[in-house]
């Protein structure tokens, strides 16, 4: 039975499909990985033929009798009526977001969702990733202290606003293609995180 990791966030451009290939990349030399798109934009299934060892799938309902050891969920920049559904069958939910106040007011939708999952499905886990994170200002601690108040937990991991990272979508390797040590590192320590939540 796999494990399902769940990236959403009702706003769009947070880096969902971006992050969910390049964890599918990391993760494909040691495990059987799919992903799995609900996003009607279907951005990682047009690139199924790109990327090499990873299966790229349209949404089952029978998530957790997929042939894999990992199975990652690109969702919608919306709150679409199938997350319930991916929720009460993932083992974490990633709610990617950007330090700006209109991420940090979208995001209470989706941490809702995530907590109304979790009344059912008891072994949830959920992390907030800041995502195209700008080093050297101070917003990203302002809106951290913000989310910190909605109880759920912030992920140690970020990811850096790297136009590699852009790049890397089409690429058979994603940022494992480019040769930037900095930002592999950066999916790196998420996958690392990643692993310790889903295995504890």
């Amino acid at each position: 039975m796999p494990k399902i990791i769940t990236l959403a966030h009702q706003k769009g451009g947070v880096g969902k499909s971006t992050i969910v290939l390049n964890l599918a990349n990391c993760f494909k030399d040691n495990v059987r990985v799919a992903v799995v798109d609900i996003d009607p934009q279907g951005t990682a299934l047009q690139l199924k033929d790109r990327i090499d060892n990873v299966e790229i799938i349209p949404y089952d309902k029978k998530l957790k009798l997929l042939p894999y050891d990992v199975v990652f969920v690109d969702t919608p920049p919306y709150l679409s009526d199938l997350l319930p559904e991916v929720f009460s069958v993932s083992d974490l939910v990633i709610i990617p977001t950007k330090a700006g106040i209109a991420d940090l007011l979208a995001i209470r939708s989706t941490i809702a969702l995530v907590k109304k999952a979790q009344e059912k499905n008891k072994a949830l886990k959920a992390g907030v990733l800041f995502n195209m994170v700008k080093y050297g200002t101070t917003l990203t601690d302002e809106v951290a202290e913000q989310v910190q108040g909605f109880n759920v937990p912030i992920l140690k991991a970020k990811i850096s606003d790297r136009v590699n990272f852009t790049r890397s979508v089409a690429l058979k390797d994603g940022i494992y293609g480019i040769g930037d040590s900095k930002a592999e590192k950066e999916i790196d320590q998420l996958a690392k995180e990643i692993l310790l939540l889903i295995n504890t």
